[in-house]
């Protein structure tokens, strides 16, 4: 049944389906306990929320007065009597009705952005306090896709479905009160039709949804292979995998081509079957209205015109709502999506009483430091050291022995399992976080840069620096060369993390921002690692002098990049296998020593023996 007299607010965006076009729709476990905490995020937009509550009644109000007034047009058109005064009546009607759904939307629109901005800001900040851990187990683009898609659903749902919903509820009511006022007799007519409808539109619904879903699977599946084959072609390339590639490709994107078909094929043709039988019931109603008024049981024609004008509006709020609520359910889903990081716990606040950590000399003890990632297995089991101030301390080993795990702990990314970590005499866990963090310089295998000038990266970890401290940070660090070389110099925008520079340019700034930090404890993790053996010197060297004077922690798989360390940790399945200084570990022969071997090509001395 066309509607003509109901218009869908503009900039309506929502993605209604018509009946029929049954899209798979994701349910929130928990709508009523989900809603409850949507509507506390809504604190300081109530009294705009009411406002277009009271829009979206004025607005029914408008939609519901219009077949009355038409009513009355036709009655007084039969009866010869003035009309300029009803006409002009709907004309202002419709403009009210224009303006009014105006302001609703404006109001929505400004509203809703406000509580979505509100609910982003909540989560960005709440993620910014979870522990590593949290992020070891939860893939990145998962929780992009909760920041973003899931957040966008939710802003969609309030910015326009909700302004419909209300609308349409309103309408339904008033539309029904003004039929029974009408024509009880009428009514009654009428709704044996609309059951009749409804119970189409669910068998239509209930076929169609299968194989919607199906669609989306094969849309799915489709997707996957294009951005496997476009992240992998060079690989596809190299291997002359391309009409393997190509012969995929085209099997997924026939079963999608076969489903698709099937679907539109079944939602098309029951669609045009449910209108004929919305046609045949109203034309059966006015047909029973017609015999009604010659038989004299309705005396006014004008009664009927209305009537009728209700029934054609009556039945299109029904399927619009339900259309709405399975858009609602999804976005309530993506709340609870959110919610679910929300409720993650933060790091560990500070222990009562926490001490600042002031001008720290960077003495450093484990003890029996045992630590896992999960109760199931530990990765560190009882390793025992002590690191004097200024100690440069090299760690090394096979992947996976634990390596990471102990910078990881003396950060305090984790806490350990049993054992303490003692710096200068107390517990990590005595000093506050913040404090604590500031003491450590780190630099990762995984340089971090983010799209602003060189200047600006150098200068991350001290906000305050003068730009004469950057370049002599820069100079410290073997960066300065390369830098006065870019389009801009220190000026130069860097994008995309920085992937227009050199993975051991990269590396270099990386180095810059921790000799510009001057924290007095530094951790190289695998700064080495990988970059060529010319960049690795450069590197070496800006190492030398960032540990100058400072506890140092440096992991490395090359070992020509340690061997000048004060001492060196060979760490296997979680404990110390080997403790000591190259020359000492060397003259031992044992693992180190073989590594070594097997790294630089040369034997491993031993001991020499008295002739």
């Amino acid at each position: 049944m066309t509607d003509k007299n109901i218009s869908v607010p503009p900039g309506n965006t929502t993605g209604i389906s018509r009946p029929g076009q049954g899209r798979a729709v994701v349910k929130p476990k928990d709508m009523k306990g989900t809603l409850r905490r949507l509507w506390m995020l809504t604190k300081g937009q109530r009294q705009g929320l009411g406002w277009i509550l009271l829009l979206s009644a004025l607005s029914s109000a408008a939609a519901i007065l219009s077949p009355y007034l038409t009513g009355i047009t036709v009655t007084k058109i039969v009866d010869g009597d003035a009309i300029l005064f009803v006409l002009c009546a709907l004309l202002g009607l419709y403009i009210s009705d224009w303006l009014i759904r105006f302001l609703q939307q404006f109001l929505m629109a400004s509203i809703g952005q406000r509580i979505i901005r509100h609910i982003r800001t909540v989560l960005f900040d709440h993620i910014k306090t979870l522990p590593l851990a949290f992020f070891d187990r939860k893939q990145h683009g998962e929780l992009m896709s909760r920041l973003t898609n899931d957040v966008d659903n939710i802003s969609t749902t309030i910015s326009n479905s909700l302004t419909l919903l209300l609308t349409y509820v309103f309408t339904i009511a008033g539309i029904f009160t003004m039929m029974l006022c009408l024509s009880p007799l009428l009514t009654t007519v009428s709704l044996i039709g609309i059951v009749l409808i409804f119970g189409l539109t669910k068998a239509v619904t209930k076929r169609t949804k299968a194989l919607f879903a199906a669609q989306q699977k094969a849309l799915g599946t489709l997707n996957g292979q294009v951005e496997e084959s476009i992240s992998g072609l060079a690989v596809v390339k190299t291997f002359c995998r391309e009409k393997q590639m190509e012969a995929d490709f085209q099997a997924k994107n026939a079963r999608f081509c076969e489903t698709s078909i099937k679907a539109l094929i079944c939602s098309g043709y029951l669609m045009p079957l449910m209108n004929v039988i919305n046609n045949l019931c109203y034309v059966a109603l006015a047909v029973f209205s017609g015999i009604l008024f010659l038989h004299g049981n309705i005396r006014d024609i004008g009664l009927i015109t209305s009537f009728l004008l209700y029934v054609r509006q009556f039945t299109r709020p029904f399927v619009e709502i339900a259309n709405i609520y399975n858009n609602f359910q999804t976005a309530v889903a993506g709340a609870e999506r959110v919610f679910e990081i929300m409720d993650e716990a933060s790091e560990p606040e500070d222990r009562p009483g926490a001490l600042d950590l002031e001008n720290p000399r960077g003495s450093i003890v484990l003890n029996h430091v045992q630590f896992g990632y999960s109760p199931e297995k530990t990765v560190l089991k009882d390793i025992s050291v002590k690191i004097p101030a200024g100690t440069q301390v090299a760690i090394v080993g096979p992947t996976g022995s634990g390596k990471t795990t102990i910078i990881n702990l003396l950060t305090r990314f984790y806490d350990v399992t049993s054992g303490e970590i003692l710096l200068d005499g107390h517990d990590l866990r005595d000093y506050t976080l913040k404090s604590l963090r500031n003491a450590f310089g780190v630099v990762l295998q995984d340089t971090a840069l983010f799209a602003e000038s060189v200047m600006e990266n150098i200068r991350y970890g001290h906000k305050n620096a003068s730009e004469e401290q950057v370049r002599a940070a820069a100079c410290i660090a073997g960066a300065n060369g390369f830098i006065e070389r870019l389009p801009n110099g220190y000026q130069t925008i860097l994008e995309q993390g920085g992937n227009e520079l050199s993975q051991g340019e990269r590396q270099l700034l990386t180095i810059a921002r921790a000799v510009l930090a001057n924290a007095p404890i530094v951790i190289l993790d695998e700064a080495t690692s990988s970059v060529d053996t010319v960049t690795e010197q450069k590197i070496r060297k800006a190492i030398l002098k960032i540990c100058e004077g400072r506890t140092s922690f440096i992991i490395a798989h090359r070992l020509s990049t340690i061997r000048d360390s004060d001492c060196i940790l060979l760490i296997e399945d979680g404990k110390i296998a080997e403790q000591g200084n190259h020359e000492e570990l060397m003259a031992l022969g044992g693992k180190y020593a073989k590594l070594y071997q097997t790294q630089i090509g040369k034997p491993a001395f031993a001991p020499q023996e008295s002739p």
